[in-house]
């Protein structure tokens, strides 16, 4: 019915319209002028037959997987009979059930991130869900602003003012009280103050430190690092669990905290990176299929209150479309 280099030719399009009909005709309404339209469109280029082929091949194979469960036969541009109805019958009810295992995996797939650190929401003192931002009044008078997807400890004493930052971002403006400094405890660091404001956040196993105002003293109390490294306004410094502090770079702090003032700042990331940065304001999943736009360059400034609206602006400037599955997972290709 193919030849053999017809499916090297064979664009989305096709394969998306060949699953179709492959659907169509094994619905228990499929009808006589259907399987005549099915007839046309195999006959009208090679590619439409060499589609439906694999099509068929792939159920083929979950035949294979599941004999015991799998009807026989699959759906022919043939003749119906009250049998072959019978068949397609089962055959559209054994597809639904595929289709409801593939549902599930896609909410583990979608879901699986944010179920892993539920337990640590539940037992932190304050705590953001995805797209949420929260401004905590702690009880010195500083105040800790949250960003997406946030979570942390409070434990204060008469001698010590310590926040651990559990996972995600944190903004803190700082009371002075020299008698007490303020440290951020996050992975094996911790970054101190007297009065100043910094950011602190966690992300891909890396803990970043940005100043804001005044000065901050990044240190490990556990003897990890080497030295302290010392930042001032403007200035930021990020490292691993286990390793030394990276060099202090100076960066525009407010577009690094421009999640302060309701947008996301991308400076000349990979396109791959920064949809990575939207999703974290995103709930569920953006997934980029190919690697010819992934390291394209991008900058953008994009508003907290319209991400569905940036992502598609994003997108269409490089020439990709967005394709949204659910609420919560989205193809860009």
């Amino acid at each position: 019915m193919t030849q053999p280099g017809d499916r090297d030719q064979i664009p989305d399009d096709i394969s998306d319209a060949a699953q179709d009909w492959f659907l169509r005709l094994g619905a228990p309404g499929a009808s006589a002028a259907d399987r005549e339209r099915f007839r046309a469109w195999c006959e009208a280029d090679p590619r439409h037959a060499a589609a439906y082929d694999e099509v068929r091949a792939m159920w083929s194979q979950i035949d294979d997987l599941e004999p015991a469960f799998a009807p026989r036969g699959r759906p022919q541009p043939a003749p119906s009979t009250v049998s072959h109805r019978r068949g397609l019958s089962m055959r559209w009810r054994w597809g639904s059930a595929i289709a409801g295992l593939v549902a599930a995996c896609v909410l583990i797939f979608v879901f699986a991130p944010a179920m892993m650190r539920l337990p640590t929401r539940l037992l932190a003192d304050h705590s953001t869900a995805i797209g949420q931002q929260q401004t905590v009044a702690l009880p010195d008078g500083s105040i800790a602003y949250l960003n997406t997807d946030t979570a942390i400890d409070v434990s204060f004493s008469e001698r010590r003012r310590v926040v651990k930052l559990l996972h995600g971002e944190a903004l803190f403006e700082v009371s002075k009280d020299a008698a007490r400094p303020f440290d951020v405890l996050a992975l094996d660091g911790k970054a101190t103050a007297v009065g100043t404001a910094y950011a602190v956040g966690i992300a891909d196993e890396r803990a970043t430190v940005t100043v804001t105002e005044g000065i901050v003293r990044v240190t490990s109390p556990d003897g990890s690092f080497d030295g302290p490294s010392t930042l001032t306004a403007g200035q930021q410094v990020s490292y691993r669990r286990g390793e030394a502090p990276q060099a202090v770079r100076t960066l525009d702090a407010d577009a690094a905290t421009s999640w302060r003032q309701g947008a996301i700042a991308i400076r000349n990331l990979p396109l791959a990176d920064a949809l990575a940065e939207i999703g974290r304001y995103h709930p569920g999943r953006i997934v980029l299929l190919g690697d010819g736009t992934r390291q394209a360059p991008v900058t953008a400034r994009l508003s907290l209150t319209d991400i569905d609206g940036g992502i598609d602006a994003l997108a269409a400037t490089h020439g990709l479309t967005v394709t949204r599955i659910t609420d919560f997972l989205l193809i860009v290709r």
